[in-house]
This record gives structure tokens, C-alpha cells and sequence, in this order.
């Protein structure tokens, strides 16, 4: 017993005399254990012990958890992270100073595992965004032999609200495209562009070549003559992909932006799917959707949309949001969200647009999942965000590291105290929770449905059931 107490409250064991001392007061002189308790952990020596651990005992655990991992993991906690710990911490389970070790420890042992064995990526595999299925390579060959050529061509729909509120052709949507090394994918990139059911009356493409050495402009310049709504600027030296989606950006004149990948699809009424959302609800800032996944480049839509093969993106939250980019593929955005939020980071190579989307949210802007899958991602081997050496996972933890202190909830971090002083405020009525519902680590969820039900029956005139 007095080693497990000295261990706890002292961090350390007790020596000879020590154990003899304690052995005696209990066996001899008859001091009970609480007596024998309360003088170990009462003693100077824990009191010094405990406030060594209690590293910057102001600040509340939630933000010291939120600072560990800044500073010790480079990038924000996840809300998991945050319930777990504070809960480890508060149920006196582990210390601060513990807290800290194990974070650091946890860091140290991914930078040698890495630095020994440098992580792989197979980009013959990917998992389904939203889901944790594994998609492959030869699954998808498997199933596109299945349908052969036995796949339904795909009508485009038609949008009543959108239509009867387009009026004379003018430009609506700016599609902005980055060029380098697109040979391969720019016949069939602007064929796919340029059939969209509204691109010729209300659309305009905006390619910016980041100086590719592959000509592409020869082909861009064809579809040109037949679409003088396609605009081409050729950038005099080598320029990232935000680079140049800000200046097409800067050189766009729609109402609305949209980025479109060499080798992705897009159904053909796309633009107009994307369109419609925006133009019917006001208050919503960003559209996107899932998508289908495809391992041919060439595959035309339709046969794309047959394989089956689709992300399940969850609705953006600024939770969830922390956890995945889910509007990275293909989604439309107000061109002037970006007086208020600015433009894209151009010291990003990977994870720009997912930072992009961090500082939308956390102006409040609104997300709108459409669950209609109108784009088709092609898993490029040779894709920035599919190379081997993708700065993507890097780029993600900086961002969650700038943002994260302002998406995640404050109350999700404040004291235990304020929490439930607060909700009790909101619920206009006292909110308590037990001592059994406390040793939960979800117990803020309960209290703060305590709350909800406290308030709405103070609303309706009557006491809770």
C-alpha cells in the first residue's frame, strides 16, 4: 500500500526506513490507512511534487492539451485527442508533466521510425474518402471487365431554378484551371470543359499555364477559336498550383469559381448542378459533392459512374473539417469569398485549398454537401496529391496548427467549471452531472443534453419529467 501511495502522490518509492516507518504506525501504533493516505499525499514533499506537474496551473486543460500538441506534434489535437486527454487529466489519471513526456515521446518515436524507414505510398490503393474502404487498382479493372461496354450513357439534367433565373448569356462561372505537363489529358480535359450545358451562354475557362514544356498551348489554342470564352495566360517561369489558381483568380470575372483537374470528369451538367445550389440559397458560400474514383485516365464518365466506386464525404463542420478535406475535389465557392477570407497560401504546394476551406470556416462560411456524385477523381500515380512524396499529411498538420485554435469550440477547452457554469447561463436553469456520469469522458456531451432538455422544457412552462 505505501509503495502504490508513494508512487502516486510522490513519484518515486519509499526506502527502507521509509516502508519500516509506515509498516509500524499501521501494524504497532494502529493509524488507520485514510490517516496513513492523507499523510502521504498531504505531505510537503507531494505538495512540491504537484506543483511541479501542474504546469501553467491558469490555463485550463483543454488549452494546455491544445498547446502540447502544437508545439510538441506541430499541429493541432483532434476533438478525440482533446476528450481523451482532458479526461486522463481530470480524473487525475496522469499528470501535466506525464501529459507532455508521452506526447514527446509519441513524436520522437514517429521521427526515428521515419528517418529509419521512410513512410511508402502505394498509389495503387486508396481508401474511400469518408469510409475506411480500401479501393484497388485491380478491384476497379475487375469491375469495369464486368460491365464491359454494357453501362448506361448518362443524360444531362436540366435545373428549372437556375434556368428560368439565367437571362442573357454573361459570364456566371469562372473555371480555373492550373496547366504543366496536361499533354497527356488537355484534348480530353477541354472537350469535357467545353460540353458542360451551360458553358458556352454563362462560362468562362481560365487556364493558367505554369510554364509546362509540352505545348499544350497548340491544342488550347484550337478550342479557342471555337470558345472565345476560354482565356489562356502562359506564366513566364515555373509557378506553384496556387500560384496560379490566384491568378485566375485575379483574372476571373464570374459571380461564382470553380477549380477543374486536367484529369478529372465532370458530368456535363456539373457547372450547372454546382450553380443552381448557389443561386437558390443566398446564404450558402462553398458546393461540394462526392465524387466517383477511377484508376484509367481515359475512362469517359459514364463508365466511371457504372464502377460504382464513391467517396462518402461527411457534411463540413468545423469538427470535422479538422479531420479531412471533404470539399477537395472539384467544388464551387463565391468569388467574393475571397474579399473576406484573401486568396489562396502560394507557399503551399500540396494542402493550400485545405487551408483555404479552414479560414472559410472560420469566417462562418457555409458549406453545402450535394450527395449527387457529378465529378469523377482520377487516382494519377503521377498526380501531385497521389505522388509518393506528397508533401499533402505536412502541409494538413501546419494547417490544423494555424487553425485549429479557432475552429475548435473554446468550451470544448475551457475549465470544467466555466462548462457547466455556462450551460447552466444558456439553459436559463442549474445543470448538474454525477459523479458516475463525470468518470465518462464524453460526460460534456451528456451535461450539455441535460442542458438542451432543461431548456426547452423551461420554454415550454413546465419541469422535466
Amino acid at each position: 500500500m505505501a509503495v502504490h501511495l508513494y508512487r502516486l502522490a510522490l513519484e518515486r518509492v519509499p526506502g527502507p526506513d521509509e516502508r519500516r516507518h509506515w509498516v509500524d504506525s499501521v501494524l504497532i501504533h494502529g493509524m488507520s490507512v485514510p490517516v496513513m493516505v492523507e499523510a502521504i499525499a498531504g505531505s510537503e514533499e507531494a505538495r512540491r511534487v504537484q506543483q511541479r506537474a501542474n504546469v501553467l496551473p491558469d490555463v485550463s486543460n483543454g488549452r494546455f492539451i491544445q498547446f502540447a500538441y502544437e508545439y510538441l506534434l506541430d499541429r493541432s489535437p483532434l476533438i478525440p485527442e482533446v476528450v481523451y486527454w482532458d479526461h486522463m487529466l481530470g480524473r487525475r489519471k496522469l499528470n501535466r508533466s506525464q501529459l507532455v513526456q508521452q506526447l514527446f515521446v509519441q513524436h520522437a518515436t514517429e521521427a526515428l521510425m521515419e528517418a529509419a524507414q521512410p513512410p511508402t505510398h502505394d498509389p495503387t490503393i486508396i481508401t474511400s474518402m469518408g469510409t475506411d474502404q480500401l479501393i484497388s487498382v485491380k478491384a476497379w479493372q475487375e469491375k469495369v471487365e464486368e460491365i464491359g461496354t454494357d453501362y448506361p450513357h448518362l443524360e444531362p439534367r436540366r435545373y428549372a431554378s437556375l434556368n428560368k433565373n439565367l437571362g442573357e448569356p454573361r459570364i456566371l462561372i469562372s473555371a480555373i484551371a492550373s496547366l504543366y505537363r496536361g499533354g497527356d489529358y488537355i484534348e480530353q480535359f477541354l472537350e469535357n470543359i467545353t460540353s458542360q450545358t451551360i458553358f458556352e451562354t454563362h462560362c468562362e475557362l481560365i487556364i493558367i499555364d505554369a510554364d509546362s514544356p509540352e505545348n499544350e498551348g497548340a491544342t488550347i489554342s484550337r478550342y479557342m477559336e471555337r470558345f472565345p470564352n476560354i482565356v489562356y495566360h502562359r506564366a513566364a517561369t515555373r509557378i506553384g498550383i496556387y500560384e496560379a489558381w490566384n491568378l485566375g483568380v485575379q483574372m476571373s470575372k464570374g459571380k461564382y469559381l470553380t477549380n477543374t483537374n486536367l484529369d478529372d470528369l465532370r458530368r456535363v451538367d456539373s457547372f450547372e448542378r454546382q450553380a443552381e445550389i448557389l443561386e437558390k440559397f443566398p446564404f450558402v458560400d462553398v458546393v461540394y459533392q462526392d465524387f466517383y474514383y477511377s484508376f484509367e485516365g481515359m475512362a469517359p464518365f459514364a463508365k466511371s459512374a457504372a464502377a460504382g466506386f464513391k467517396s462518402q464525404v461527411p457534411v463540413v463542420t468545423p469538427y470535422n473539417l479538422m479531420h479531412s478535406n471533404s470539399p477537395h475535389n472539384a467544388p464551387m465557392w463565391r468569388s467574393s469569398v475571397h474579399d473576406e477570407v484573401g486568396l489562396f497560401d502560394a507557399t503551399f504546394r500540396s494542402a493550400g485549398d485545405y487551408e483555404f476551406w479552414m479560414r472559410c470556416a472560420k469566417a462562418g462560411k457555409t458549406f453545402f454537401k450535394v450527395n449527387d456524385p457529378h465529378v469523377v477523381y482520377f487516382v494519377n500515380p503521377e498526380g501531385l496529391s497521389t505522388q509518393p512524396n506528397t508533401r499533402g499529411i505536412v502541409e494538413a498538420r501546419q494547417a490544423t496548427k494555424r487553425h485549429g485554435r479557432y475552429l475548435l469550440s473554446p468550451w470544448l477547452l475551457s475549465s470544467d467549471e466555466n462548462f457547466m457554469d455556462e450551460l447552466s447561463r444558456l439553459a436559463s436553469v442549474p445543470v448538474d452531472v454525477s459523479e458516475a456520469e463525470l468518470a465518462s469522458p464524453e460526460w460534456r456531451y451528456t451535461a450539455a443534453q441535460r442542458a438542451l432538455r432543461a431548456h426547452a422544457a423551461a420554454a415550454r412552462g413546465r419541469d422535466l419529467a
